[in-house]
């Protein structure tokens, strides 16, 4: 498929980029009040998760999922798509500030929209999920992989909605109970967590110049989350504990398989621009240690905070960086270069902010989950201000890569 010049919004990826710097705000302003179980953290998380990741993922998979499955998508559906990204990207800001500023009217009129955003998204990306689902192959492998991924999303916001209506009393209390660790098990393990492996299986060729030798492993780590992130949702939702261990040994078991596959792959990297191969690198190990602290947690640790920061800012997060420092700047030098344009991210990028936001974003990744499995305000401060730092050097990086392009960044936008 033809890249088109504008398909990729700009809205839903400038509300996206504003979110991530903004978590960081928030990280610090909630980091002393001693109360990260509250309506604050979940507009943390929610930023992060919802207004961050999934607002970029869902604006690139406009281009993404049909350049994945080599089919054309145009017409009502595809313009559906497109147009329902900003209402989300819109309405996922809106639902955190909602969070943070304790408004149940906010969160349910937010959380209403963003779902029915999404609804609309989904159904409109079914069209070129069936047209593949008909074709022989692997191709439909892929295509039936993306619809378990969007299958998975649907039910964590139609789960987090239910949350929303409870909190404001327009919903039966004791959804209060088992809901929200069932809506965030599915979020982070059933869609995030498996549209980064299935993602990464085709972007690895491009960051690592290899790819996995081990389809068995990848469809078996796959497979293991799945499995695991159902009977840890089914768990916790109605109290069943021997579902909820065995759902964290099989998420366990399969972050485990992930970075051995991930780890043979950059092993073998030919590549020659690093950054984004040991932020993956970063990402796999990210992913063994969420899963280790969901475990512990499960078993009776009081680590379920710093299981949630290392899932979303150490697994997931390292993962968006590295891809915005290599796929995120090639997008950029596709659409305004043209097609056939071979310039490699380092040669646009600057190198020593580049390793700047890594070493930063990291050690906010690490000092953060420490500062949550110790209650450490301070330490999360410190995570809260490395991380906006990164922010920053990854925004002045891009805007450098962005100037030297022949055409103005302008028409990107266009």
């Amino acid at each position: 498929m033809r890249l088109m010049r504008g398909w990729i919004p700009v809205l839903p990826l400038a509300c996206g980029v504003i979110s991530f710097g903004l978590s960081w705000i928030v990280l610090f302003a909630i980091a002393g009040d001693g109360a990260f179980g509250s309506l604050h953290a979940f507009a943390w998380v929610h930023l992060v998760a919802l207004a961050w990741i999934t607002t970029i993922a869902l604006a690139i998979l406009l281009h993404a999922v049909p350049g994945f499955l080599d089919v054309e998508w145009s017409g009502l559906g595809a313009n559906l798509a497109r147009a329902s990204t900003p209402v989300f990207a819109l309405a996922a800001l809106a639902l955190a500030c909602g969070f943070f500023c304790a408004s149940l009217p906010l969160i349910e009129i937010a959380g209403t929209i963003a779902v029915v955003a999404l609804i609309v998204y989904v159904v409109a990306i079914i069209k070129p999920l069936l047209i593949v689902m008909k074709r022989p192959g692997n191709i439909r492998a892929i295509a039936r992989a993306f619809t378990i991924t969007f299958t998975m999303l649907i039910a964590t916001v139609l789960l987090g909605l239910s949350f929303a209506y409870a909190l404001g009393g327009n919903a039966p209390p004791r959804l209060l109970l088992g809901l929200p660790g069932a809506h965030a098990l599915l979020g982070l393990g059933g869609w995030l967590t498996l549209l980064v492996f299935g993602i990464s299986a085709r972007t690895l060729g491009p960051i690592a110049g290899s790819r996995s030798r081990y389809l068995a492993l990848h469809i078996g780590s796959s497979s293991s989350v799945l499995v695991g992130t159902l009977l840890a949702a089914i768990g916790a939702a109605m109290g069943m504990g021997g579902l909820l261990i065995a759902g964290a040994a099989l998420l366990l078991l399969g972050a485990l398989a992930y970075a051995a596959d991930i780890t043979d792959v950059l092993r073998r990297a030919t590549v020659s621009h690093r950054p984004p191969q040991l932020l993956m690198l970063f990402a796999a190990g990210w992913a063994v240690v969420a899963a280790a602290l969901f475990m512990a947690s499960v078993l009776g640790a009081s680590l379920p905070a710093a299981a949630v920061y290392a899932a979303l800012i150490g697994w997931i997060g390292s993962a968006v960086v590295a891809h915005l420092h290599h796929i995120g700047v090639r997008v950029v030098l596709t659409q305004t270069r043209g097609e056939d344009d071979e310039t490699r991210p380092e040669a646009v990028l600057t190198a020593p902010l580049t390793w700047t936001t890594l070493a930063l974003y990291e050690f906010a990744a690490i000092i953060g989950t420490v500062a949550l499995a110790g209650d450490i305000a301070t330490l999360l401060r410190i995570a809260a201000i490395c991380g906006f730092a990164a922010f920053g050097t990854m925004l002045v990086n891009l805007a450098r890569a962005a100037r030297t392009q022949p055409l103005s960044i302008i028409s990107l936008l266009r």
